[in-house]
């Protein structure tokens, strides 16, 4: 099963541990013939979480919801992680149904109530694992600074993205980073590997 970065989907922790190296297994859907089903519906589930948490912020919406809606919604949360650590890929297509329905519900609660996203001033987002799965704002300009108004562990703005992404482009990795990004635009870094990463003599392959 694939980890979620922002729908918040949790590995069964009741699951029974076989032996000491063996902690969870993922449930027989994600290796079959309904990988596919099962994927498509976890995919969409984090990809309306992370639409919702760039505009409004991590965790705005639930804080900005009635009692009676906020429990609502986590009960669809935990009903999708449930489902999604069971082997029935139709009832896991019903719960993600009912989790995105359960986002577009927040958000609309929250612009009835007279609230309004950040409107592309901030972007919220959540690290991948392999990066420490942080929250951070990534703002337009320094002056946008006031906009941030939820918490997260750091701010950059896009000028500082920038500076950074250039710095690493320079290293013996990075530019071979940039060319295959210059001659693949689609290829996406899924590793970096820090290990020596000023020497430049490595036969490390591509992280990509």
């Amino acid at each position: 099963m694939p980890k979620s970065r922002y729908a918040n989907v949790k590995r069964n922790s009741k699951a029974k541990k076989k032996d000491a190296d063996e902690s969870w297994s993922a449930p027989a859907m994600w290796s079959d013939d309904r990988y596919k089903v099962v994927k498509s519906a976890f995919d969409a589930v984090d990809e309306v979480a992370r639409q919702m948490q760039h505009k409004w912020g991590i965790g705005k919406l639930e804080r900005l919801a009635s009692p009676q809606l906020a429990i609502s919604f986590n009960r669809a949360r935990v009903n999708f992680s449930d489902a999604a650590n069971g082997d029935c890929e139709k009832y896991m297509a019903q719960k993600a149904a009912n989790l995105i329905a359960g986002w577009k519900a927040l958000e609309a609660s929250a612009k009835k109530n007279g609230f309004n996203p950040t409107q592309g001033a901030v972007m919220y987002l959540i690290a991948p694992d392999d990066a420490g799965g942080g929250s951070y704002a990534i703002i337009g300009h320094s002056c946008d600074s006031k906009a941030v108004t939820e918490p997260v562990e750091r701010v950059y703005t896009a000028d500082e993205v920038i500076r950074i992404l250039k710095r690493w482009e320079d290293t013996h990795f990075g530019d071979m980073t940039s060319k295959v990004k210059e001659h693949f635009p689609d290829a996406e870094i899924t590793k970096l590997d820090s290990t020596n990463i000023n020497e430049k003599d490595h036969d490390d392959p591509i992280p990509f």
